[in-house]
C-alpha cells in the first residue's frame, strides 16, 4: 500500500472523533510494521490519549516499533497539555519514521513537533494527502489560522424559493419545510458543531429548542444575537452583540471552534454581508408556497447536491 493509502486510513480513524474532540483536532494513526498494519487508534474526546498514543498502544509486540512508520494526518504534539507529548512517546519508543498530514497550526505546535522528531533522529515525511487533511479538520484549522469559529450557514426553503410563511396574517402557524429524514440529518449536524445561532426574531416567532432530540449526539451551546437593549431569560440561549463582526469575536472569546446559523434571513444576511461565512447548507423541500419570506441568495453555485427522499441538500462554499 502507498502512504496514500495509510493516510486515507487515518483520515476515517480521525472522522469517529467528529463532535467529540473540540477544542482538539480529530487525529487517527496507523503503525505499519513491513506492509502490515500493527497498531491503530484515534484521538476519541478531549482529555483522553491522542491517536498516536492509543495506536501504540494497540500493538502487541512493542519490540516491533524500532522497525514501523507510523502515519498520522496531524502533526503530532510535542507540548504538555491535559496529556504528555506524542512526539516524545514516539522518540522514547524508537519508532523510526513519521508520515504527516498536515502540520498542526496551534501556535503551541507548528512545527514543533516536526523539528524535535528531527532533532532525535526520526524520519519525517510531510503533507501526505494534505488538502483532506486540512478538510476533515477544517474547524481547528479556520479557530486557530484566522481566529474565529467557522461558520455553518444553514436553511430550508421551498422548490420556489421561500423559507417562512407570511406571518402577518391572523391565523400563523408553524409549517415545515422539509422531510423527516432531513430534520434527522440536522439535529446529527448539530451534534457536530459546538454551537449553534439564532436571531432574536427568530427565537421569538419559533421558540426553537435547537437540540440534538432526533439524532444521538451532545447538545451544542445555544446562542441567540441581542436586540438592542432587551434581556433574554425565558430560554437557555446566550445573548450575543447583534452584529456579526461582534458576535464572531464574542464566539472566539469563549473558544468556540464552530457556529452553526439556523437563521432566520436577517440573521443570515448580516453573515453573509460580513463576509463572516464557510460554507452553507441549503435543505429544499418539494412543496410550492407562491409567496411567504424569500430565502437569501448566495453567489455561485452549488459544490453538491444531493437528493434525500425527494427533497435537495445543496452545500455551498463560500469562494476566497
Amino acid at each position: 500500500m502507498s502512504d496514500e493509502s495509510y493516510m486515507h486510513r487515518c483520515l476515517q480513524l480521525a472522522a469517529l472523533g467528529l463532535g467529540q474532540t473540540s477544542p482538539n483536532p480529530m487525529v487517527g494513526a496507523v503503525i505499519v510494521h513491513h506492509d502490515i498494519i500493527v497498531g491503530e487508534g484515534y484521538h476519541h474526546r478531549c482529555g483522553e490519549a491522542h491517536a498516536e498514543i492509543n495506536a501504540i498502544n494497540a500493538v502487541k509486540d512493542k519490540a516491533l516499533l524500532k522497525e514501523c512508520t507510523l502515519y498520522v494526518n496531524l502533526e503530532p504534539c510535542s507540548h504538555f497539555g491535559k496529556t504528555p507529548p506524542c512526539a516524545d512517546a514516539i522518540i522514547r519508543y524508537g519508532i523510526p519514521k513519521v508520515v504527516i498530514g498536515s502540520i498542526d497550526y496551534h501556535d503551541k505546535v507548528n512545527g514543533a513537533g516536526v523539528r524535535k522528531l528531527r532533532e532525535a533522529g526520526v524520519e519525517v515525511v510531510e503533507n501526505v494527502c494534505r488538502e483532506e487533511c486540512e478538510e476533515l479538520n477544517k474547524r481547528f484549522f479556520t479557530f486557530h489560522r484566522k481566529h474565529r469559529p467557522y461558520i455553518i450557514l444553514k436553511w430550508a426553503q421551498t422548490r420556489d424559493g421561500f423559507m417562512d410563511i407570511d406571518r402577518s396574517t391572523a391565523d400563523v402557524t408553524s409549517y415545515w419545510i422539509t422531510n423527516p429524514a432531513l430534520k434527522v440529518l440536522s439535529h446529527k449536524w448539530r451534534g457536530e458543531e459546538d454551537a449553534i445561532l439564532v436571531g432574536y426574531r427568530t427565537m421569538l416567532n419559533d421558540q426553537p429548542q435547537l437540540t440534538t432530540r432526533e439524532y444521538p449526539g451532545k447538545n451544542p451551546q445555544r446562542f441567540v444575537m441581542q436586540h438592542g437593549e432587551e434581556i433574554i431569560s425565558t430560554l437557555p440561549y446566550t445573548p450575543l452583540p447583534d452584529n456579526a463582526k461582534e458576535a464572531v469575536e464574542k464566539l472566539y472569546s469563549l473558544n468556540i471552534q464552530s457556529v452553526i446559523i439556523e437563521g432566520g434571513k436577517k440573521t443570515l444576511e448580516k453573515f453573509m454581508e460580513a463576509e463572516l461565512w464557510d460554507e452553507a447548507r441549503i435543505l429544499v423541500g418539494n412543496q410550492k408556497w407562491g409567496k411567504g419570506l424569500l430565502a437569501p441568495k448566495l453567489p455561485g453555485i452549488p459544490e453538491k447536491t444531493v437528493t434525500i427522499d425527494d427533497n435537495l441538500l445543496m452545500y455551498v462554499r463560500r469562494q476566497l
